[in-house]
This record gives C-alpha cells, sequence and structure tokens, in this order.
C-alpha cells in the first residue's frame, strides 16, 4: 500500500505552530534565548511613570547581551522619540489651555448671571474669585505633572536616552545594505497587499512617505531572522503591538507568535519563536531573579489601553501642516481648508478646480506631499505619530478617487481657526530629506 516513508512522528513534529508555550517554557525562555526589543516599547519608556521605567530597564539589563533591538527598530526609535516626547508636552499645554478658556466662560456666565438678577459686586466678586482659585489650583496640579522631559524640552536633560545608550551599547544590529534593504523593502510590501504577516495591518503607511512604506513590521521580523539564524537560539519578541498580524489570538487571549510567522521562525532557524508584551515581561521579573512592582504592571496596562486610542491632530500640528504645503508651492492647503467648510469631504471636481488641472490628469499620489510633511513632522514632536492621514481618498468604484476626506479634529480646528484667527504656528525646522536607501540625510 501506498504512503508516506519513514518512521511515524509525534503530535507537533509536523504542526510545531501549534505549540501552546507553557509557563515553563516562557519562564526557560527568559533565562536562554535572545530577546528582541521593539521599537514601541522603547517609545514608551517616555510615556510610563519614573518607577515602572526602572523596573523595565532593570529586567532587560539582566538579560545582557540576550537582549538585542533590529536596526530597524532603532531607526523607528529615533524617527519618533521627539513626537512622543513632544506629544506629552502637547496634552499638558492642552489641558492647560482648555482650562483657561472654561474658566473664562465660567467668569463671563456669572457676570451675566449677576446682572441678570441684580446681584451686587461685593456678592458676586467673591464668587468669582472663588471659581478662579479653584481652576488655579486645578491647573497648578496639571503643571506639577508635566512629564519633566517634556518640559525640559527635546534638546534637555533625557534620563530614559541616557540610558537606553549603555543598555543597548553593542547590542543594536547593522543595517542591510542597499541591494538587501531595497529587497526587503519590496518583499515586505508584497507581503502587505498579500495580506501575509507580519504588518499587512499597517497597510495605510504605504502612503505615509516613510521610505519603506508599509515594510517596517517585514523589516524588523527579516532582521530577527538573521539574528536569529547566526546566534541558533530560541528568540522572545516583546511588543507592545497588539494586532493579529503579529500574534496568535483567540476570543481576544494572546496565545503566542501568530502560526505562520511561527512556522517561517522554525523553518528559517530550526528554533522556537516565543512573543511577550511588556507587562507579560514585567510579570515574569521573577525567572531572571528581578523584583518589580506591581503597579509598575499596572502603568503598562495604562499606557497599552490608551495606546488602542487613535492619536489625533493638535492645532499646532494642523497649522504647522498648511504652513509647509503653502510654503512648498502646494494647493493641498486650500484643499483641505475646503474639506474643513464642507463637514471634512472635498470632491473630485473642487480639487481640480483649486489646483486648476487639466481634466486629462490623474490624481494618483495627490496625497504625497501632505504624507510626507506630516512623517517630518511627527519626526520633530509636532504632530503624534498614528494620526488619520491629512487627506485620504474615497473610492466608490475603480481605481480613481471620488473624493478626499480630512480627520473629523482638523474639522473643528479650522472652524475655531475662521471664527477667531489662525491659531499660532510653532516654530518647526525645515523638513528633512529621506535618502533613497532608507538613512535619514
Amino acid at each position: 500500500m501506498g504512503g508516506e516513508a519513514g518512521p511515524n512522528v509525534g503530535l507537533y513534529e509536523d504542526f510545531p505552530e501549534q505549540r501552546l508555550p507553557s509557563e515553563k517554557d516562557l519562564d526557560e525562555a527568559l533565562r536562554t534565548a535572545t530577546v528582541v526589543i521593539d521599537a514601541n516599547v522603547l517609545l514608551n519608556l517616555y510615556r510610563y511613570t519614573e518607577s515602572t521605567c526602572s523596573d523595565l530597564l532593570g529586567v532587560m539589563r539582566t538579560l545582557g547581551d540576550r537582549l538585542w533591538v533590529p536596526h530597524q527598530v532603532a531607526r523607528e526609535f529615533w524617527r519618533n522619540r521627539l513626537s512622543v516626547i513632544g506629544s506629552r508636552g502637547v496634552r499638558t499645554e492642552q489641558t492647560l489651555a482648555a482650562l483657561d478658556k472654561q474658566l473664562g466662560a465660567s467668569v463671563e456666565n456669572l457676570n451675566q448671571w449677576a446682572k441678570s438678577v441684580a446681584v451686587p459686586v461685593e456678592d458676586r466678586d467673591p464668587l468669582i474669585v472663588r471659581l478662579s482659585s479653584a481652576y488655579d489650583a486645578v491647573a497648578e496640579t496639571v503643571r506639577g505633572r508635566a512629564p519633566a522631559l517634556a518640559a525640559a524640552g527635546p534638546g534637555g536633560e533625557d534620563p530614559v536616552l541616557a540610558q537606553l545608550e549603555v543598555l543597548l551599547d553593542g547590542r543594536v544590529g547593522r543595517p542591510l545594505d542597499p541591494t538587501e534593504w531595497q529587497s526587503a523593502v519590496a518583499e515586505g510590501n508584497a507581503r502587505v497587499a498579500r495580506k501575509e504577516p507580519p504588518g499587512y495591518l499597517d497597510a495605510e503607511k504605504a502612503d505615509s512617505g516613510l521610505p519603506e512604506g508599509a515594510a517596517g513590521d517585514y523589516l524588523v521580523w527579516y532582521q530577527t531572522l538573521r539574528e536569529a539564524s547566526r546566534r541558533g537560539e530560541d528568540v522572545i519578541i516583546v511588543t507592545g503591538d497588539e494586532k493579529e498580524d503579529w500574534w496568535w489570538k483567540h476570543r481576544g487571549q494572546f496565545l503566542g507568535p501568530n502560526m505562520r510567522l511561527a512556522t517561517e521562525f522554525s523553518a528559517a532557524c530550526g528554533r522556537r519563536l516565543f512573543m511577550m508584551r511588556p507587562g507579560d515581561l514585567l510579570l515574569r521579573a521573577g525567572a531572571v531573579n528581578v523584583t518589580v512592582s506591581i503597579s509598575s504592571v499596572d502603568d503598562v496596562e495604562r499606557v497599552s489601553r490608551e495606546a488602542l486610542q487613535h492619536p489625533t491632530w493638535s492645532p499646532s500640528g494642523v497649522f504647522a501642516l498648511l504652513e509647509h504645503l503653502v510654503d512648498e508651492g502646494w494647493d493641498h492647503a486650500e484643499v483641505i481648508r475646503t474639506a474643513a467648510r464642507n463637514a471634512g469631504v472635498v470632491d473630485r471636481q473642487t480639487v481640480y478646480e483649486i489646483c486648476g488641472y487639466d481634466d486629462d490628469r490623474m490624481l494618483r499620489g495627490f496625497t504625497r506631499p501632505s504624507a510626507r510633511i506630516t512623517a517630518s513632522l511627527q519626526r520633530q514632536g509636532v504632530v503624534a505619530d498614528g494620526v488619520e492621514a491629512a487627506l485620504t481618498p474615497v473610492y466608490e468604484g475603480g481605481v480613481k478617487a471620488v473624493a478626499f476626506t480630512i480627520p473629523k479634529e482638523m474639522i473643528a480646528i479650522l472652524a475655531e481657526d475662521r471664527e477667531s484667527g489662525a491659531l499660532p504656528l510653532p516654530a518647526v525646522s525645515s523638513l528633512d530629506p529621506v535618502s533613497v536607501d532608507g538613512t535619514e540625510a
């Protein structure tokens, strides 16, 4: 009778991706495997409390030379660091501005009320003083909780960076040569198109203006495979990315790495792949004889929850984008303003009229100037990383965009601008060019 040649095998030999890691497996991996840290873990050190940051760095230090950072991770860290620092300061500034505006409105309402019911000035003024004192106390607390890094500015003292410099010395991968980099980028973007992990859930980055397009996650993966093959060790990837193109999830539970990635890793390296989130790393710190505070685990969860909330455009970011579009001679600024006046949508014909395009002109690549400028402003810390694209094409069958939309918050920002005049623009540097091989020039 026909059949497969050779001896029979066990349940997992041909299905290694189906093996769920046990508690013992994970603890042992943390003691022996290469631990790869993703960019979001490094960047979130700026979002954690000081004690959480200290605990997480303490665990990472015990890993010694088993700690490793792919070159693409380092690139993304430097690309987004100022944006993360800046966004922390922007949130404080926005809160203080909102408090100030609400105080002004409350005082005005008290004044109107006092006039309407003939309240004497000597009775009205103490109410205003009490109200102002309450707002001042809240504002003082907000200022006191402002991150020191944000208060000092991007060029100020950075204790996180100082610790990372020591911790990662000799533990960051070298860049790929230009030919290999271009080949990996092509494969990464092809995987996105085929919806193959990792990174296909970041398809919107294809028009982001980044040199690698949507292939950033694949570059991290490719460089990790190369290093794992060189070392001949199991690998733990520690990431705050919780999407299914990295994880095997069932009913909201994180079971392990995406099965296709586990299969690819086993075939390429002959070793086992593990995945952990930053909170998992802290919870298992005892495996490497490190004691951490349970409050640090809670703080990591807080930041993870915040990451699920989509970042929004700030007024300073919107006006910086418009300023650069105008300075470069693009009509996109007026397209965005027109969309804001029309509930966030501008149709194709209006775009042609604003830009003076001939009827036979295609709109392919129309969003690239705003995407490129947005990416540069993110590197400068003016615009938060992960905001919705300034201009998004709308398709209704076929390949031609019938309209473009802008983020909802832009509508409100530009409506207020029309009522009260443009807000002051932030001081931003000239836009930084990007070379073809993916390195910042």
